[in-house]
């Protein structure tokens, strides 16, 4: 049997007061606009589906919203009822949008866990492989650039398990905020058996005397290996393309290099 629209009542929004957004007033038009012109069913999480509506809208139009030091965005959805017809509830919406305040760097804080021995590097050495200054506005590409770098020097050095947990605690006071980077070293790899297919044996000997057996894991020297031979090596392989094998027992790592069937396999950094 087919169902009335009473037996599925619906909320449009008449009036919308968005409050707090510092988005461009031509981009809080369309929002509202956009918001208007969409219907809910009563009843539903309509005010959690507006959430996001206004979110989606807050990061297309400011990306670098965190690159800026604007961290801890909220915003709420208040409504009152307008008036009722059939099958249909007219309200009015209030949106109230916290952007924050642009928050400055008190500390980055760099741990170690589960040291038997003295870490590889001191914390000194890896907190300034972070571009982010104590009291520089926080930016938050820079930090996962510093991570990246922090991870990097890890790698090459044979640390493949090498892994952090990161930490943020906000100061709504100072306007500040606080990291911490937790990190486990994990042991050290050196290379193995190295098995390469589908290569010019020339360009093959210079591979095996970069990684020689024994000699510590460095996965930068497989990057750099493709980027110099690019061009003498069938079109479409890369780095992803080797396929590892790791004993986490001896701390061994067996590769095999297929030039000529290349798979999707990621390697760290």
């Amino acid at each position: 049997m087919a169902q009335t629209p009473m037996e599925h009542p619906q909320i449009v929004i008449d009036v919308v007061e968005l409050e707090g957004s510092l988005m461009p007033a031509a981009v809080q038009e369309r929002l509202v606009a956009s918001l208007k012109k969409r219907r809910w069913e009563e009843g539903s999480n309509w005010e959690g589906e507006v959430s996001n509506v206004v979110i989606s809208a807050e990061e297309d139009d400011w990306p670098d919203r965190e690159n800026q030091g604007y961290l801890g965005f909220s915003l709420s959805v208040q409504w009152k009822p307008l008036r009722r017809e059939p099958g249909l509830l007219h309200v009015l919406a209030t949106i109230q949008v916290n952007e924050g305040q642009p928050r400055r760097v008190e500390k980055i804080e760099i741990r170690f866990l589960g040291q038997l021995a003295s870490p590889v590097f001191d914390s000194d050495t890896l907190r300034k492989l972070i571009p982010l200054k104590d009291g520089e506005i926080f930016n938050r590409a820079k930090y996962r650039t510093g991570l990246d770098a922090v991870a990097a020097a890890y790698h090459e050095r044979g640390f493949i398990d090498f892994a952090t947990n990161e930490s943020l605690a906000m100061n709504d006071e100072s306007h500040t905020v606080a990291l911490a980077m937790e990190i486990t070293e994990g042991p050290r790899y050196r290379w193995g058996n190295i098995q390469v297919m589908g290569l010019d044996p020339k360009i093959e000997t210079i591979l095996r005397a970069r990684l020689a057996k024994d000699s510590i894991a460095n996965t930068k020297l497989i990057r750099e290996f493709y980027r110099e031979y690019k061009s003498s090596m069938p079109v479409g392989v890369s780095p992803e393309a080797a396929e590892w094998n790791v004993d986490r027992v001896h701390c061994i790592v067996d590769i095999k290099f297929d030039f000529s069937t290349p798979a999707q396999q990621t390697i760290p950094n």
